[in-house]
């Protein structure tokens, strides 16, 4: 048996039909490609690694060459992998390299640490070979723009990311959950980030618990406002729902209930070891592909 199922963020307004369109192709495209590597023998961490390479270069997506700059005008990124064996290794806030996961499994199959963060988490890149990138490009905004959000910032902090919080509703993360032949499952994510962030900040993606998790059980992976992710371990209390109710839809809804709760705009991936899948959120678009051997359960 071998399945996967793939999310491309969030989004709390209604992108028009051509992003729409562009994000959820790119998404099915990428999913294939992975569920192609698994039909052909490919462990679950080569293809987790994979397809989020895919996506963290493809910019349309807020991960890796898409990424969003921060109040500096700087991208620093997140990733995760996380194993049924409850390996995992993460980067937070890293600058300067192409594709966080790459980094970020390097971290889980290297060290004995699962996170590395900032400059720390750039020098094992560079010390692993992986070469300096920056991943800001044109197409994330207006410079001018940025620049006077920066000054607005420096006089007003809180109010200034209120008011992006107020108008910024598009959380275009990446995440995975993969089971290959040999019945492993794997789950990860990759983020830049929420736009115009603070300087050092870390979402949830990349948090062990909250944006991503897995065990010898579920694999799951979240993305919407990261700091109501946090706030709730959204990830690992969906798989300790999923243990006591013994469904994953009823878990992954459960779970989006209790953000709807708090008014966190979020969405959630599960895969169990037995082939079981689904997802839900309460935004307006979540793009989604998913395929395995078992259908879903309604």
């Amino acid at each position: 048996m071998v399945g996967l199922i793939l999310h491309g963020g969030c989004h709390d307004l209604p992108p028009d039909e051509k992003e729409r369109s562009l994000t959820q192709n790119g998404v099915t495209s990428y999913g294939k490609k992975g569920y192609k590597m698994l039909l052909e023998g490919a462990s679950a961490v080569d293809v987790a690694e994979a397809v989020l390479t895919d996506m963290e270069d493809d910019p349309l997506f807020d991960a890796g060459t898409g990424s969003f700059k921060n109040l500096n005008g700087i991208v620093e990124m997140d990733a995760i992998m996380m194993t049924d064996l409850q390996n995992c290794g993460a980067v937070h806030c890293i600058r300067n390299v192409k594709n966080p996961i790459k980094v970020a499994r390097a971290v889980m199959e290297k060290t004995s640490h699962w996170i590395l963060s900032g400059d720390g988490a750039e020098q094992f890149a560079r010390l692993q070979g992986f070469p300096f990138y920056d991943p800001a490009i044109d197409s994330q905004g207006n410079d001018s723009e940025d620049a006077k959000g920066r000054t607005r910032m420096l006089q007003n902090v809180q109010y200034y990311m209120d008011e992006i919080r107020a108008n910024d509703h598009i959380f275009s993360t990446v995440g995975i959950v993969v089971l290959d032949d040999k019945k492993n499952l794997v789950a990860a994510t990759s983020t830049g980030g929420i736009r115009m962030k603070m300087p050092g900040r870390v979402g949830d993606s990349a948090v062990p618990g909250s944006g991503t998790y897995c065990n010898d059980v579920i694999g799951l992976s979240a993305t919407g406002e990261g700091e109501k992710i946090l706030r709730l371990c959204l990830t690992y209390q969906t798989a300790q729902d999923y243990l006591k109710l013994g469904d994953v839809t009823e878990a992954c809804k459960v779970n989006i209930t209790r953000a709807s709760a708090i008014d966190g705009i979020c969405g959630v991936i599960a895969l169990t070891k037995t082939g079981e899948f689904s997802f839900a959120h309460n935004g307006v678009f979540m793009p989604v592909f998913h395929k395995t051997t078992k259908k879903r359960i309604k």
